[in-house]
């Protein structure tokens, strides 16, 4: 009896991990890239979209302000969203250098939440300006801490994902996924 030996090496299976997680960053880069854009619709109505009064003077005055006024905010945006999109195709792909730079990707993220989280305590500044403007509400106090904590619930999620993302990738299954690429069939 014989008994074949095969030359080529084994190719790992594709985990359904990390394609879910490129497509979970597609879809959330080009939802960041369609929201980017909203800005460039005729006249005022991407302010008549979002039901923000222009001179509220509250919290949502200040984010009108921001998508108003802040062309460079939303040229960052756009760029980091495309660059997002770009490794997350390239992670579906399993490009062996986009798993790399997806790590480096997850680990700028995971600073930037962070870094977001901790200027959260700021958001109390603007409670009493922005209880002022919604003073036909009950408790108005009460819908900012619950927008806070909304916020602050979005940023553990982010870092949680974040985190999750790094250590998945940087497993031997992963890597391994990664370091064997398929010869390209000769013509």
């Amino acid at each position: 009896m014989t008994t074949a030996i095969s030359l080529t090496p084994a190719v790992p299976a594709r985990s359904a991990a990390v394609t879910g997680l490129a497509w979970v960053f597609i879809g959330f880069s080009g939802l960041i890239m369609s929201l980017v854009t909203l800005p460039l619709l005729p006249g005022e109505a991407l302010v008549a979209s979002l039901g923000v009064e222009t001179g509220s003077g509250g919290l949502t005055g200040g984010v009108a302000w921001l998508i108003e006024s802040s062309r460079t905010l939303a040229s960052l945006l756009l760029l980091g969203a495309a660059i997002t999109l770009a490794l997350s195709v390239a992670l579906l792909q399993r490009r062996r250098w986009a798993r790399r730079a997806f790590v480096t990707l997850m680990a700028a993220g995971f600073v930037g939440v962070l870094g977001g989280a901790a200027l959260t305590p700021l958001t109390f500044g603007f409670m009493a300006e922005a209880a002022d403007s919604m003073a036909g509400l009950e408790d108005p106090v009460a819908g900012l801490i619950g927008a806070l904590a909304v916020l602050i619930l979005f940023a553990t999620v982010s870092v949680v994902l974040f985190a999750w993302a790094i250590w998945k990738l940087t497993t031997p299954d992963v890597r391994a996924e990664f370091d064997r690429t398929p010869v390209a069939a000769e013509a």
